[in-house]
């Protein structure tokens, strides 16, 4: 009977909580495909650039997506449960409350150690090959930045066309902007534009009709200059090659490596007290996970005669507060206004003694937020019904 409880209590649960991930990783994923499309528009083989993009988008993204679809599973399988009065009934005979959510605290320490694997170890290394992926289609070819009438970034210089032809290589109106790192900026138009590519690699571009000049710099005192030309050839930068190496950046370091970072014993240029909070908020993020099955039976039981309902809205408001609770101590914890521990911890125990505090009530027949008992509805059960209940 034990086990066969525990089956039919997960399988509530499981397949509501598999669909709502797949929703929320599906529109989380949503943001970013113009971005993407953006990206891979100038590439020779665009289906195969966005699903490596995508792919290493996913890990980020089920992450985010795992505590809220969980949370709101466990909401609307217990208020389904109380409804049905299925639950009354494992009360009345002899099954409580702590025995039901049991299953449910065992299903969230597994998604814990998934959600711990995930950012610890997936997370950093998809960010990195994302990153990748990006730098190689920004720089495959300068010929793929001139892209109709879209502002493209190529190195320290902007450009902008207003026409490409299947070729890729005849232009409409161009315009180039080009920064020093003085700040002086170096501006080109031409009514009409061509790319060509020399022996070695090098890709010049023509332009013809237009004018250029050069405004700003070091030396405010000079003046601004300004010519006008037939044609101008000007030279294109070049890539730099191979992308740099993985860690340069706290997010791209798995766990092992942010410890060793935190204790400056790691060859990444990696602030030891940045380190050491990134650390921090990936474990305590995962560590929220267990309480949550208490926070969806406190929010989902209905066992008084009237139905509540707004649990779910009040589920999602409550962990986009805490998200941005551990948001602002991360920011704390990483200027090192706080020791790194105390950006996360104490938000996390906070909420597990709320939740348990509230738990405990219900599970002794109290009702929330008032004097009241329910342990008389419980024991007035039909006694049919009790035995019924028995045998899931």
């Amino acid at each position: 009977m034990i086990v066969k409880l525990d089956r039919y209590l997960l399988q509530s649960c499981l397949g509501l909580f598999g669909g709502l991930t797949m929703l929320a990783l599906a529109l989380l994923l949503l943001e970013r495909l113009i971005r993407i499309i953006d990206i891979v528009s100038g590439s020779n083989d665009t289906v195969v650039a966005a699903s490596l993009m995508v792919a290493n988008l996913v890990p980020h993204y089920l992450d985010l997506a795992l505590p809220g679809a969980f949370l709101i599973a466990m909401i609307i399988t217990i208020d389904r449960l109380s409804r049905s009065g299925e639950i009354v009934a494992l009360m009345a005979a002899g099954v409580s409350l702590y025995r039901i959510v049991t299953p449910y605290l065992g299903l969230a320490i597994i998604l814990a150690v998934v959600s711990l694997f995930i950012s610890g170890f997936l997370q950093p290394l998809s960010r990195y090959n994302y990153r990748q992926v990006v730098y190689d289609l920004q720089n495959e070819s300068v010929v793929t930045a001139f892209q109709e009438r879209k502002f493209v970034q190529l190195k320290d210089r902007i450009v902008w066309t207003d026409h490409v032809d299947g070729s890729k290589r005849n232009l409409g109106q161009t315009f180039i902007l080009e920064t020093e790192p003085d700040g002086a900026r170096h501006f080109l138009t031409g009514q009409t534009g061509e790319l060509n590519e020399m022996g070695d690699g090098t890709i010049i571009i023509s332009l013809n009709n237009g004018a250029g000049g050069t405004v700003g710099g070091a030396d405010e005192s000079g003046s601004n200059h300004t010519v006008s030309y037939g044609q101008l050839s000007w030279p294109m930068p070049t890539p730099d090659g191979d992308f740099r190496k993985r860690g340069q950046d706290e997010r791209e370091l798995v766990l092992p490596e942010l410890v060793a970072a935190s204790k400056g014993a790691s060859d990444a240029a990696i602030d030891p007290v940045v380190a050491n909070a990134s650390f921090h908020d990936r474990v305590s993020r995962a560590a929220i996970l267990p309480i949550l099955p208490l926070i969806g039976v406190i929010l989902g039981l209905n066992l008084g005669r009237t139905p509540r309902s707004g649990g779910i809205a009040i589920g999602i408001l409550l962990l986009l507060s805490v998200q941005k609770i551990l948001e602002y101590g991360l920011a704390l914890a990483e200027r090192g206004a706080v020791p790194a521990w105390a950006g996360f911890w104490p938000v996390v125990l906070v909420l597990a003694v709320a939740a348990l505090f509230m738990f405990r009530r219900l599970a002794h027949g109290h009702i929330l937020f008032g004097p009241g008992r329910v342990r008389r509805r419980w024991k007035s059960l039909p006694a049919k019904r009790v035995s019924d209940t028995t045998q899931i």
